[in-house]
Order: structure tokens, then C-alpha cells, then sequence
């Protein structure tokens, strides 16, 4: 079975609590996968919002009658909004135009927050549609 999980190490605790695990998983299973990075990315609460979020954009889009045709330059038909086609066709064009970064993984907290920001000023003067990004 397949598990994804992430540590933060911050410290000379969470660091030997790492290493440990590390070494319990390869003793049982032969074989560990380990992914890194050192740049404070977006928080899981972040992460978990920022989906919460698209997905009530695509409701509230959906519910105004604004279909993708409606809202993208490029003439799609008209089809109603998941929060897949949100973040391909919205979230992820802010995204790569404001810090060429093409996953929503490799966002700073900072760079969540513009492309919201930027998401909502638009949406909202051109067709009066604000939905606030969740608190938790």
C-alpha cells in the first residue's frame, strides 16, 4: 500500500524523530522514496484551503451562470466548472504569468496569497464574483 506523508524538520528533535521513521520504513519495506526542500512552501492548512477554495469558486461560477466559454479567452464550449478546469484554466495561468513556477507545490506562502488577490480583483470587477479564501 502506497503512503504519502511529509516531516518537517525544525529542529535537532524532529530531525532524529526522521531519521528514525526513515529507518524503520526501509527496515520493514527494502525500499524508501525521500523528497525534499528547504524553501517554506505553503503550509498543508494552505494547501488544503487553496483546494477548498477552488472547488467554491467553481460552485459560485457555476451557480452565476458563468460557464467556462463565459470566462476563458480561448472559446471553450460551454461547460460547467470544476475545481480541476479552476485550476488549470484560472488559478494556474495567475500562477505561472506571476512566478513561472508551474505546480501550486512550489508556492511560498506569500505567492498563494498574490494569486488570490490577483484571482479575486478580477473576478470580482468583471463579473462581480468574490469568494473569500477559507480561514482553515
Amino acid at each position: 500500500m502506497k503512503q504519502h506523508q511529509f516531516w518537517i524538520v525544525k529542529d535537532d528533535n524532529s530531525l532524529a524523530y526522521c531519521k528514525k521513521k526513515l529507518e524503520e520504513l526501509y527496515a520493514e519495506n527494502g525500499y524508501v522514496e525521500v523528497e525534499w526542500t528547504t524553501a517554506k512552501t505553503r503550509t498543508q492548512r494552505q494547501n488544503r484551503a487553496l483546494h477548498v477554495y477552488l472547488r467554491e469558486l467553481a460552485l459560485t461560477l457555476n451557480e452565476k451562470g458563468l460557464d467556462c466559454s463565459m470566462v476563458l479567452k480561448d472559446g471553450v464550449t460551454a461547460i460547467k466548472w470544476t475545481d480541476h478546469l479552476v485550476k488549470e484554466h484560472i488559478w494556474r495561468v495567475v500562477q505561472e504569468a506571476q512566478t513561472e513556477k508551474k505546480s501550486t507545490r512550489d508556492l511560498d506562502r506569500s505567492e498563494l496569497s498574490m494569486i488570490y488577490d490577483i484571482i479575486n480583483r478580477h473576478l470580482g470587477e468583471k463579473f462581480g464574483v468574490h469568494v473569500p479564501f477559507p480561514e482553515r
